[in-house]
């Protein structure tokens, strides 16, 4: 996967311990990293927890690491890993022993082909956070929290017609930034945002 320009100087600044590279490197990669830890376990405050644990441990290799790939393959690796314990250790009925070994089992071209899913949707993620303010909010209480239009409204303290006019502005500004970036895999998740994305 090709990183941005500045990758190599946000490792070197990594490595020497500054605080704006650690967030650099915690606003690339957090929410690609929930949304494939959730897609393991099936519970959303277990994923963000792993998750958290598996930069906790890479703050404390820092040292290690020579390049963004590197740092990348250690957070999923390490997130994997993580979930696939948390599943020993719970102990679920047959249905979920057998998720187990199915994970287990996975070919590193499925492993791959999660990753770049959730990278995906880490990108959409990205670009939320570009938009206006009530964009941004209308998008992702329909979206993510699949409210419907009337209790979007009731939540924002705004008409339905208001919401649905957000709605389209959203969707229409997502649809140009991706057009603009070359991301046309996150481009065709736009394509089914008439119906909700269902995370959990």
């Amino acid at each position: 996967m090709d990183f941005a320009p500045d990758a190599d100087n946000i490792i070197e600044e990594f490595r020497r311990q500054d605080a704006g590279a650690d967030r650099k490197l915690y606003d690339r990669f957090y929410h690609a990293l929930c949304y494939y830890a959730e897609g393991i376990v099936q519970q959303r405050q277990e994923a963000e927890d792993t998750v958290v644990e598996s930069f906790i441990k890479l703050f404390g290799k820092r040292k290690d690491f020579q390049n963004m790939a590197q740092v990348r393959a250690f957070l999923y690796t390490s997130t994997r890993n993580a979930c696939i314990d948390f599943l020993r250790k719970q102990k679920r009925r047959e249905q979920s022993r057998l998720e187990l070994a199915f994970l287990a089992d996975q070919s590193a071209l499925n492993d791959e082909t999660d990753l770049v899913n959730a990278e995906v949707l880490a990108a959409l993620f990205r670009e939320i956070q570009h938009l206006p303010p009530q964009c941004g909010e209308v998008f992702k209480l329909l979206f993510f929290q699949q409210l419907s239009t009337e209790q979007a409204a009731e939540q924002l303290q705004i008409s339905p017609k208001t919401v649905l006019n957000q709605k389209g502005k959203a969707i229409q500004l997502l649809r140009k930034a991706f057009l603009q970036k070359g991301l046309l895999s996150a481009l065709a998740i736009l394509v089914v945002l008439d119906h909700p994305l269902r995370l959990n």
